[in-house]
């Protein structure tokens, strides 16, 4: 089973891909027979890459030492799932989006003990994971014309933005969704019901696309533009859309992230670190034996990692250079909570100790969904799984 990427969204075939190559059979579940497991606590990751940065890490957290399964739950039910385009963690909820015969689902599950509550019917064209924000969800769509964002409150419809073709994951920052597509980068206001900005790249012939979730910090949307007419990396002031600094040229391959001080930006066969602030080109990192590209890092401006599917890596910050490395086929990216590194390739979830990569814990046949405030949300097949620290 291929590692989900929650950089972009992911295509239908992608969808349904996830679906088709389902784990081997095996102990599917957490570690730990002797184990008693803890009642979820909730944690704030309400869209891919956890916060507006894009950093996928939760500083203040902490990853147990065992873990073992407090529920499971079926994603749908009462039908078969075809495809599963994600879930998020908002507090003591879980906003889960999938795809049954003939249409989609928007569904909420408890966190404490997995039960389905709110379920909305969506269209089947799902083409990214859920974003929760300011009390709404944001699901995306496909259409005839291009996509549609629409917003779910409680289950029920508070709002719809147009979009145009391939549009990348939202990223929500307080009451804002920013986000792109082929056209260029926008910005909508979640409580005003409308659109902030819009900010359109490349020419007349070709406009400039925005493929990836952009990173924001308090003052800018740092957006990746990947056509041929108009290529670089854009940052734009939050508030109104306004080139603050631009670099024409480099390529991403993956969703930027802005951590620390640095803007830290995957491009082919090497990762990209520039100030966040002006733009200067700090440092590059090629890729290990010449592997095509790395995922977006993850982690803060202290303790970094990234992956470049076929191994973990440290990351010094200042340098770019490489530290500890794990192999780990088919890694997708990771996600680093407290002083441990959580990863999947699809097929198994390791924990690791951030400061030199040692192994924690394993659990196979299963793949990340999103960490918790004492544990991880996993997957198999069709079923979600709380995986949760050890009473005893």
């Amino acid at each position: 089973m291929p590692a989900a990427n929650p950089d972009r969204m992911p295509s239908r075939r992608e969808l349904l891909a996830t679906i088709g190559a389902g784990a081997a059979v095996g102990f599917a579940g957490c570690t730990g027979s002797d184990c008693t497991p803890t009642e979820p606590a909730g944690i704030d990751w309400p869209q891919p890459g956890g916060d507006p940065g894009n950093t996928a890490a939760v500083p203040d957290g902490s990853v147990p030492g065992r873990v073992g399964d407090r529920w499971r739950t079926p994603i749908v039910p009462d039908a078969d799932l075809l495809a599963f385009a994600g879930a998020v963690v908002d507090g003591d909820r879980i906003v889960g989006l999938a795809r049954i015969a003939e249409t989609g689902l928007y569904t909420e599950y408890d966190l404490g003990d997995g039960s389905t509550g709110t379920r909305v019917t969506v269209p089947e064209r799902i083409a990214s994971p859920p974003v929760a924000v300011a009390g709404s969800t944001a699901v995306v769509s496909a259409t005839d014309d291009g996509a549609e964002l629409r917003l779910l409150g409680n289950g029920t419809g508070a709002g719809r933005y147009a979009l145009g073709d391939a549009p990348a994951t939202p990223r929500a920052a307080g009451t804002t969704l920013f986000g792109g597509d082929a056209d260029g980068a926008f910005a909508y206001e979640v409580t005003g019901g409308g659109e902030r900005w819009r900010r359109e790249f490349g020419d007349e012939v070709e406009g400039g696309a925005v493929s990836f979730s952009p990173a924001v910090d308090d003052r800018r949307a740092y957006v990746a533009v990947t056509s041929s007419s108009d290529r670089g990396i854009y940052a734009l002031n939050r508030s109104h859309g306004e080139v603050n600094w631009s670099i024409a040229g480099p390529r991403a391959t993956r969703a930027p992230v802005r951590t620390g001080s640095l803007l830290l930006v995957p491009t082919p066969y090497e990762l990209l670190a520039f100030d966040a602030e002006t733009g200067e080109r700090q440092w590059s990192t090629p890729t290990p034996a010449d592997r095509r590209t790395f995922r977006s890092p993850a982690g803060t401006g202290a303790g970094p990692v990234v992956a470049d599917g076929a191994a973990i890596h440290r990351l010094d910050p200042e340098t770019g250079d490489l530290g500890w490395s794990v192999d780990f086929d088919g890694v997708g990216r990771p996600a680093v909570v407290g002083d441990a590194v959580l990863a999947s390739n699809g097929e198994a979830t390791r924990a690791l100790e951030l400061g030199d990569g040692s192994e924690r814990w394993r659990l196979d046949d299963v793949s990340l969904v999103a960490p918790l405030g004492n544990g991880v949300l996993v997957r198999r097949e069709d079923e979600l799984i709380a995986c949760t620290a050890c009473e005893n």
